[in-house]
Formats: structure tokens, C-alpha cells, sequence
């Protein structure tokens, strides 16, 4: 990620409100949310075929982050702020608007209501996107109630649906919020771990198809239509790719196993890893493609490395590496692992020290 990235993303700052409202969002998310049960599937590559926990979509209604982030602080700020912050803020973030990505001319317009893709920010394989809904009159959508937390109760018909061209899995969330109450929008982000032929997204073509924008009630059950619709687009994925490259090679444990960390990047949304576990999984013979108990604790085993971030200022933050999606490939005498862990809060890269995985510190470049 290069310097002039870093010092305009430095010159970001948020108020006492904005920040207090991160930390009930986060709060909120982890006090209504449990962890995915994924479904497990194979894709063939090779003679050995890859099998992929994906974190489950969340719905919409609730905040549920691939990635947990154990408690907020300065030095994460939610993605909402940081898109909010960026459309709404001073002439001087303009930099950072142009090199996060604004995909040009892509929207779609229906029964009078127009989806824009306005931003999207991310690295080789995880981004996040922001899209505004608006109605054409000008009008506001009326009688939508946030939640505690911010968030909009609301959702797509079927949960959205963002397809990168090239990518074999993914797995993410997405939520509602108004960054602005005195107009006529409200805003869509939705984050997204993936696997990816050729190893980048950037420079892909993302294709959006969405319709019926509709209300959910408290028990989490649709009540009603707000915007009749489909909305389809497609745009180029283009943004720099803020992903720095941390040292490989180093001796890990993950739930107790010796592994070799093959490769691993942070970006401020995101952490991945690949690694090699040196022994292989206790599978078990299962009737359908929905994971059994015995599978999922063996996945589970397999996809938990430990992971700390060490702050400059001598704070750690603790991340769940088991809300991310991810997969593994058996061989004779050890199992491939790769790992995406998008975090719950933006991260400033300058602010970290170093990262530990599996026990292992990582210092950052």
C-alpha cells in the first residue's frame, strides 16, 4: 500500500458521536449474532479436491462480520464511518475517494427507484462494496425504524447477489445504513471473503442482481415491500490493491497441530492466510452437502489458527479466525488450508506493529 494511501487515510478522524456509534454497532453485532454453521462443498482442481467452509451470508437485518474483532478501539473504525466519512467529508480525502474506487456509470433504475454502486475498497480477495438506493421523485423511504445498533432493518428479496467473474467460493455479509437522514438514500455495504482463479479480483467484472428491497420485522421475518423492483448492473472491479505481504515460510499451531505458513496479506478489511497443516483430517462420510457435527469440528480444527494484532501503542485485539470463510485440500500426510478473515472495523495499517499467527509475530513491513 503506498505512503500517500497511508497519510490520507491518517487525516481521517471521527467525532465523539461518530465513534461511539461504531462501538454500539459492534457491540450490538456481537450481542444478536452467533457463529455461521457452514455448508461445506467440494470443487475440483487438480487430483485432490478442495473443500470450502464459506461463512454463511448473513441476513441483512443484523451486522454479522466475517471476521471478529474482539472489542473496538481508535484504531478500527466501521466500514460504514469510513464510506460515510468519505462521501461526506472534506475536499482533502478526495485522494483516498479516488484510489478506494468508484465504479463509473454503474446503476439500474426500477419502478422509479435507481441502485447506484457508488464505492467499492479491497485487496486481492476481499472487498467491500457501497451501493445507494434513492427514490427518482426525490422523495425519502418513510417509516423505516433503525435499530439500536443504526442498522436498517432491511433486505433484498433472497439476499443480494454479487457475483465476481472468476471466483470458485465466497463468503460475507452485508447491512443497511442512512448516512445522511436529511436525504432522499440510504446505503447497502456488503463485504466479501473469495476464492479466485488467477489470484486477484481486481480487474474482473463484478455483476450485481438484486430486487425487492423489503422491510424484516424484529423476529427477523419479512413484513413488507418498501421498493418493487430488480436491479441489474455490472461494473469493473478496480480499485489499488491495499494488501501488503507479510513474511512466509515460518513454523505455526493451529489447535495444537504443527503447520508451515505458506503465505499470508493484511489490508485494512481483511487478513489472509495459507498454510500447511502436517496431518490430514478425520473425515466422515456424510449423506448430503450440509456438514455434519463431526465435520464441521474437524474443519473447525483445521481453519482456527490464533491470530492477535499488535498495536504500535501496546493494545492487542484479539481476532476470530472461525467466522471466516475458508477451505482445505487433503494430501497423503497433510491438508492445504487457505483462510479469509475480514475484520468487523476498518483497519489503519500504520497502526499495527506486527501480527502474530498461530504464535508465530509477523512484523509488518
Amino acid at each position: 500500500m503506498s505512503r500517500e494511501y497511508n497519510e490520507a487515510m491518517n487525516d481521517l478522524r471521527f467525532s465523539p458521536e461518530a465513534k461511539k456509534r461504531m462501538a454500539a454497532n459492534l457491540a450490538a453485532a456481537h450481542e444478536q449474532t452467533a457463529r455461521p454453521r457452514p455448508d461445506v462443498y467440494a470443487v475440483r482442481g487438480g487430483k485432490r479436491r478442495w473443500r470450502y467452509a464459506a461463512a454463511v451470508a448473513a441476513a441483512v437485518v443484523l451486522v454479522v462480520g466475517v471476521g471478529g474483532v474482539a472489542s473496538a478501539t481508535g484504531n478500527l473504525m466501521s466500514m460504514a464511518n469510513v464510506f460515510d466519512d468519505l462521501f461526506n467529508g472534506p475536499p482533502a480525502q478526495t485522494e483516498v475517494v479516488d484510489k478506494i474506487g468508484r465504479p463509473i456509470g454503474a446503476s439500474a433504475t426500477s419502478n422509479g427507484v435507481t441502485v447506484t454502486a457508488e464505492a467499492i475498497i479491497g485487496d486481492r480477495t476481499n472487498y467491500a462494496v457501497v451501493f445507494s438506493i434513492a427514490k427518482d421523485d426525490g422523495t425519502a423511504f418513510e417509516g423505516i425504524e433503525p435499530l439500536e445498533s443504526g442498522i436498517l432493518p432491511l433486505g433484498f428479496e433472497g439476499g443480494s447477489s454479487i457475483n465476481v467473474d472468476g471466483v470458485m467460493t465466497g463468503g460475507g455479509d452485508g447491512h443497511f445504513y442512512d448516512a445522511d437522514p436529511s436525504d432522499n438514500a440510504i446505503q447497502y455495504v456488503e463485504r466479501m471473503s473469495v476464492t479466485v482463479l488467477g489470484g486477484s479480483i481486481i480487474g474482473h467484472t463484478a455483476r450485481v442482481n438484486l430486487s425487492d428491497l423489503k422491510m424484516y420485522d424484529g423476529d427477523g421475518s419479512a413484513s413488507h415491500v418498501i421498493a418493487e423492483g430488480e436491479w441489474n448492473m455490472k461494473f469493473a472491479v478496480d480499485y489499488e490493491d491495499t494488501s501488503v505481504d507479510l513474511p512466509a515460510g515460518r513454523t505455526i499451531e493451529v489447535s495444537g497441530m504443527d503447520a508451515t505458513l505458506d503465505s499470508a496479506t493484511v489490508s485494512p478489511i481483511a487478513l489472509t492466510l495459507e498454510y500447511t497443516v502436517h496431518e490430514v483430517l478425520n473425515w466422515e462420510d456424510q449423506q448430503s452437502g450440509r456438514m455434519s457435527d463431526h465435520n464441521q469440528n474437524e474443519m473447525d480444527r483445521f481453519l482456527d489458527p490464533s491470530v492477535t494484532l499488535n498495536m504500535k501503542d501496546g493494545t492487542t485485539v484479539e481476532i476470530d479466525a472461525l467466522r471466516g470463510a475458508g477451505g482445505t485440500r487433503e494430501g497423503a500426510n497433510s491438508t492445504a488450508c487457505n483462510k479469509s478473515i475480514m475484520f468487523d472495523e476498518f483497519l489503519n495499517l500504520d497502526d499495527v506493529a506486527s501480527i502474530t499467527i498461530g504464535g508465530a509475530e509477523l512484523p509488518l513491513p
